[in-house]
């Protein structure tokens, strides 16, 4: 069972923070700011001041009841991507440090962690989800699961990549990307595709993006094609599609012989078809990828520390604004949305 970081306060007990928490029946109108009690922090914790959090859809789907895995604890605060300080000196950490949140809860002892996979580990799920998460303005969280981050990484950033920055760098490792190798990424103004056009271009590769927002060609893509326009006879060495359903004909349309497509999300939809045959012939690969290890994650921070990432923010609201900031997430909206861990 899952260990809770921390409790919910009874309305009358004097408390010192804030978090967002949802009671069942989840949803959006069931969502609350309330005052909750300290996390205890236990031996090999690092206890966190929350600065700002990312809203991914796997946040809005947590919160609205929309995932295939078990939301636990119930009521429960969501939140899986963290930025923070140190609050006080304990775990390997002094007060003060910035850090990000490695969003996995695993075990340590199965398979999937023995050999290094701590992403995929078989009793373990996704931090946020199979435990409470970050839209609070402390967290207790296990120092293993805690990363320095470099100073020149921004705090908008810093909130960008536990989810946004790190899914897109380890599905391109997945799909073998390297210098000279042509990508194609759908959704490229998404809070993945971003990292992906910036990622795959600081390797080498020739990057072209699939969006209708004309600043992605700023992030390092060649061309930006909205999705009906790609030039038939365009193959491509890798494929990122996040998207699902709705793009994934003309996913496999434009993948050339020998390439991968690397898919990590369903946000149009679960289902597609494809041509067994052109599968074969071709030697193409379909790839899944989701979220990334802890070496991926301290590779990734290595990268950031000589290529300069950027990230563009749609929107900060404060943690009492948090109903409005999901109401923006359905609006047509341009690059990340962020929560500052703020009241008014």
């Amino acid at each position: 069972m899952t260990k809770r970081l921390f409790t919910i306060s009874a309305c009358n007990k004097r408390s010192d923070m804030k978090a967002a928490v949802v009671y069942e029946p989840l949803g959006n109108e069931n969502l609350k700011i309330e005052d909750v009690e300290d996390p205890k922090i236990a031996d090999g914790q690092v206890l966190i001041e929350v600065k700002k959090a990312g809203l991914n859809p796997v946040d809005y789907n947590t919160i609205n009841g929309r995932l295939v895995y078990k939301l636990s604890p119930l009521p429960h605060i969501p939140g899986t991507e963290v930025y923070g300080v140190v609050a006080q000196d304990g775990g390997g950490f002094k007060k003060g440090e910035r850090v990000v949140v490695y969003n996995r809860v695993f075990d340590g002892t199965c398979d999937q962690c023995i050999s290094g996979n701590e992403h995929l580990c078989t009793s373990g799920g996704i931090w946020g989800v199979v435990s409470n998460g970050g839209y609070a303005q402390k967290v207790a969280v296990p120092q293993k699961n805690v990363f320095r981050l470099p100073n020149s990484v921004s705090d908008e950033l810093a909130a960008s990549i536990g989810v946004a920055a790190l899914t897109s760098f380890r599905a391109l490792r997945v799909a073998g990307c390297a210098p000279g190798k042509s990508v194609l990424v759908f959704g490229a103004s998404g809070n993945t595709g971003m990292f992906a056009v910036q990622m795959a271009s600081m390797i080498g590769c020739d990057v072209y993006a699939v969006s209708r927002k004309d600043w992605v060609e700023e992030f390092g893509a060649t061309e930006v094609f909205e999705a009906d326009k790609i030039p038939e006879s365009m193959r491509f060495d890798i494929i990122v599609n996040p998207l699902g359903t709705m793009f994934w004909k003309e996913s496999l349309k434009h993948l050339s012989i020998r390439g991968s497509l690397v898919t990590f999300g369903v946000f149009t939809g679960r289902e597609g078809s494809l041509d067994i045959a052109e599968l074969y012939t071709g030697e193409r690969r379909i790839l899944g990828s989701t979220g990334g290890t802890r070496s991926d994650l301290r590779d990734l921070l290595e990268f950031m520390k000589t290529h300069d990432l950027r990230v563009k923010i749609s929107r900060e609201f404060k943690l009492n604004e948090i109903h409005e900031a999901l109401k923006f997430y359905n609006e047509d909206h341009e690059g990340r949305i962020l929560i500052s861990m703020r009241v008014s």
